[in-house]
């Protein structure tokens, strides 16, 4: 069970606003490099975020229910709700990023949100949500990622999950999470060892060029390089975090690598899987800008095969 501190009720939406207008100051902890919890800059979350989001998947023993709350700065407010019994685990709410599909996105329909949960007054574990509307068939939709590391020595290792809500009814928010920006290596599974090597980017536009994955399946060290003419922008080397399906799974399929560059920061999700017999990545690229040029928070998904 996740155990958040719980400030008076009365306090709770002047605590959450006065979060989200504050921007966190970026770090490096640790050797990973952390991300700012709230901007001021572009873009205004979409109206379609908003809401109380369930689960359709009833069995789920990840998160069951989730809360977007729009604020006055035109961010949000995540608060998520864990598998529990009788009654689910509020973590508690905290501050997001709104992200659009380009620079010049005035709407986002992502966010992203990071939090800590301690016990008897140390932390045990952080989350990190990265959540999408989209509208399908059946209506609107909520595809929302989990990203969770352990740091309590119990063996539970680093998992990933992908889940879909669609809108309901449930529990209501009663309190605040604890907002955090960086992302520590947690207790990582090995990474499959399929995701070593180099990597190119299936389309010669967009915002990478090339992925690198070297070191170990225990220490994967990736270096991506963005698309520049005449030759790719070298990004750098940076240690990956590892994730599995499960908090038992001895091998992840995803990993985890933050940049923090002096005008913006940028978190890739990259993701191995086999398509008709052939191996590729998916990352995920989730990008804020810091530098006040008013230019959007922006989030893209693009496809690599071997170089």
């Amino acid at each position: 069970m996740k155990e958040l501190a719980t400030p008076p009720g009365r306090r709770l939406r002047r605590l959450v606003q006065t979060a989200v207008a504050s921007t966190a100051i970026a770090v490096v902890a640790g050797g990973f490099a952390t991300a700012a919890q709230a901007t001021p800059v572009p873009p205004t979350a979409s109206s379609a975020l908003s809401g109380t989001w369930v689960n359709v998947n009833s069995a789920s023993r990840s998160v069951k229910q989730v809360i977007v709350t729009p604020l006055r700065t035109g961010a949000v407010a995540v608060d998520a709700f864990g598998s529990c019994t009788p009654t689910l685990c509020e973590w508690g709410r905290v501050p997001a990023l709104v992200y659009g599909s380009s620079v010049s996105a005035k709407v986002g329909t992502y966010f992203q949100s990071r939090q800590r949960f301690v016990s008897g007054g140390k932390e045990w574990s952080r989350t990190t949500l990265i959540g999408r509307v989209v509208r399908t068939t059946s209506g609107l939709r909520l595809s929302l990622r989990e990203l969770t590391v352990f740091e309590d020595g119990s063996g539970r290792k680093n998992y990933a999950v992908t889940e879909t809500f669609k809108r309901g009814e449930g529990q209501k928010v009663t309190k605040l999470g604890l907002s955090v920006a960086a992302y520590p290596k947690g207790t990582p599974p090995a990474m499959v060892a399929g995701m070593l090597g180099h990597w190119k980017n299936v389309a010669s536009t967009g915002g990478l060029a090339t992925i690198a994955i070297s070191g170990s399946t225990a220490a994967p060290v990736v270096t991506a390089a963005g698309q520049c003419s005449p030759t790719p922008c070298n990004w750098g080397a940076r240690r990956g975090i590892t994730y599995g399906a499960s908090i038992s799974s001895a091998r992840g399929a995803t990993v985890l690598a933050p940049y923090a560059f002096g005008f913006k920061k940028t978190q890739l999700v990259i993701r191995y899987s086999v398509v008709n017999g052939k191996a590729r990545l998916t990352v995920g690229e989730y990008n804020e800008f810091t530098d006040g040029s008013g230019r959007s928070n922006y989030a893209m998904t693009e496809t690599f095969v071997r170089a």
